[in-house]
């Protein structure tokens, strides 16, 4: 889970000197993709980037996929607003051997913001109702019986009540970086974060940290500043990207694609739009440990061993709760937050061979 504010202008720092940095950047590119051609003129296989109707908004889609008519699998991005629409097809193409994969930039984000998005449909109800609306799209267009849904961060939240509102459209749920309770998650983030400065006597976080305070029992910080103070040192001590890679090496990386090329300024006024959806109460008010106790499809979570972003710990407590016909809680040893982008070949190992292999039935 993330909100962007002063923050944002550090994530994107790497991102402006990216046009001419990957050889693949070109409108050609682009528009092959719009396309839906590719390289290798294989019938079955698809890399295709769409705008497509949903909840009477055009939102864009990006398809990958070796042979169209294995199973589908969709992502939903976290934030609200982070856009990641081409990140699994740079890291986890291993995927599109076994499964058609959706990646969705959420209404008011990435590609899919404009400014005609009407602010009245940025509630939490309207994405949920997104999110349905896209499911049966593509069971219809690949002629499928039901699909996967792997959930991220924010989108974790909107993959379960999918799967507990619509069983019969999902053979499993998949949650990384699972998302509990807003108002606990940034207790722990905070506490990390001061825990950590004492630690390694880090004076400058252990000044700042202590000024601000602690976010109050429902989350809330003072003020904006103190959130991104809070969010910058949980990242600086490796609670949202762990190991050599920070997370503007991860917004390079993603905005060096085609996808997003030239798409900065856009990306980068969806994420800050994005933020209404935190007026929204429903949202506020969220702890999956009282409100969403029970599934009808396998679940997997997946943990980064190093995630402060959305605390492993309230991850763990949920699992224990959550009751699901299969159920399994997943270590991911080298990762904090994003395990697809952290540990790629264990993440699609975790998909391939055990989710795929576990749950589908032709």
């Amino acid at each position: 889970m993330k909100r962007f504010k002063r923050l944002l202008t550090v994530m994107l720092a790497g991102i402006i000197m990216m046009s001419s940095f990957n050889g693949c950047n070109t409108k050609k590119d682009y528009e092959a993709l719009k396309s839906g051609k590719n390289a290798d003129n294989n019938k079955d296989k698809i890399n295709s980037l769409e705008k497509v109707e949903i909840g009477g908004l055009e939102q864009w889609i990006y398809i990958n996929g070796n042979d169209d008519t294995n199973p589908v699998l969709l992502f939903l991005h976290g934030g609200p607003g982070y856009a990641m629409l081409p990140i699994l097809h740079q890291k986890n193409s291993q995927l599109e051997d076994k499964f058609v994969v959706v990646n969705w930039d959420q209404r008011g984000a990435g590609l899919s913001y404009s400014k005609s998005v009407p602010k009245k449909t940025m509630t939490l109800k309207q994405f949920e109702e997104d999110v349905h609306e896209l499911t049966q799209y593509l069971k219809a267009r690949f002629n499928q019986q039901k699909i996967y849904v792997v959930g991220h961060s924010f989108g974790t939240v909107l993959a379960l009540k999918a799967v507990e509102a619509y069983p019969e459209d999902y053979w499993a749920y998949v949650g990384s970086g699972q998302m509990v309770d807003i108002a606990d998650n940034e207790k722990l983030c905070y506490q990390f974060a001061l825990d950590m400065a004492k630690t390694y006597d880090v004076q400058q976080a252990i000044d700042e940290l202590t000024e601000i305070g602690p976010p109050d029992n429902n989350g809330n910080y003072k003020d904006d500043d103190a959130y991104d103070i809070t969010i910058s040192w949980v990242e600086y001590f490796g609670g949202d990207v762990w190991g050599k890679a920070g997370p503007e090496e991860m917004e390079y990386f993603m905005q060096s694609d085609p996808v997003y090329q030239g798409k900065k300024d856009q990306w980068e006024k969806g994420t800050e739009f994005s933020q209404i959806l935190f007026e929204d109460e429903r949202l506020h008010s969220i702890d999956l440990r009282k409100q969403l106790k029970k599934v009808e499809v396998p679940v997997y979570i997946l943990a980064g061993r190093y995630d402060y972003d959305t605390p492993f710990a309230l991850a763990q407590e949920y699992f224990n709760i959550l009751e699901a016909p299969k159920k399994e809680f997943i270590w991911f040893e080298y990762s904090a937050h994003f395990p697809f982008y952290e540990e790629p070949e264990t993440f699609n190992s975790v998909l391939i061979d055990k989710v795929l292999a576990q749950t589908y039935k032709k």
